[in-house]
């Protein structure tokens, strides 16, 4: 495993102008890095992904619908956990649903017999017996948490978890990453910490002023404030 705690240069200090704990690495982890071929330097902003995803349905105890839970297709940005399906209003073949991801939020509706994608996941419910309001299923999904560097499409995604690249085991200091390979990596996961803004860099597609505002909103949620050089 990579060291939490190492020296830090001139470099690291360019970004990270203030950490709780620094000695102890309390705002630091380990994470597994999995993205394209790229250089990273020190203040790139990574987000979780899910690699090798599976999706595994269960219907309710006691449902008066007959119907089922197909292959479930999962994504990168899906939740590791149990999503739920509810069955909120009864409609001849055609029950409408809502699911609700792992972290309890809602991350769509839907309606049996029609393809439903949300929160990572696509699945389809079959038409049998018609469901009545309060059946439901659960989809168990599992799979391997990696980072990749953040991009805006990201921001709205159920297991958006920014993070900061801060080194490797080599010490704080750039890293070339090898195109889709593990690499083991040190960021800043969370605060309380200060960053500078013109030290971090990130996806392409974060290119205007309310896209990386809302970056530093998504930091700030987690305690990591980012600020700009003085």
């Amino acid at each position: 495993m990579a060291a939490l705690i190492a020296t830090s240069t001139q470099r690291f200090g360019n970004v990270i102008k203030r950490e709780y704990e620094a000695s102890t690495g309390f705002c630091r982890k380990a994470v597994t890095a999995y993205d394209s071929a790229a250089t990273w330097a020190i203040g790139r902003v990574l987000t979780r992904i899910l690699v090798s995803g599976t999706g595994t349905p269960a219907a309710n105890a006691g449902n008066t619908g007959t119907g089922t839970v197909g292959t479930v297709t999962v994504g990168a940005t899906a939740l590791v956990g149990t999503y739920k399906i509810t069955i909120q209003q009864a409609v001849t073949d055609k029950g409408l649903f809502t699911v609700f991801g792992p972290n309890g939020q809602s991350v769509g509706s839907g309606q049996v017999a029609s393809v439903f994608t949300g929160g990572g996941i696509s699945f389809t419910i079959s038409d049998a017996t018609d469901f009545v309001v309060g059946d439901g299923f659960s989809i168990v999904v599992a799979g391997t948490e990696k980072y990749r560097t953040i991009e805006a499409t990201d921001f709205s995604a159920l297991n958006v978890n920014p993070v900061i690249f801060i080194g490797s085991g080599a010490g704080f200091d750039s890293l070339a990453v090898a195109n889709n390979t593990d690499t083991t990596v040190i960021v800043i996961e969370r605060g309380p910490v200060e960053v500078v803004k013109e030290g971090l860099s990130y996806g392409t597609s974060i290119d205007t002023t309310a896209e990386k505002n809302e970056l530093y909103a998504l930091l700030a949620a987690k305690g990591i404030i980012a600020e700009a050089q003085i």
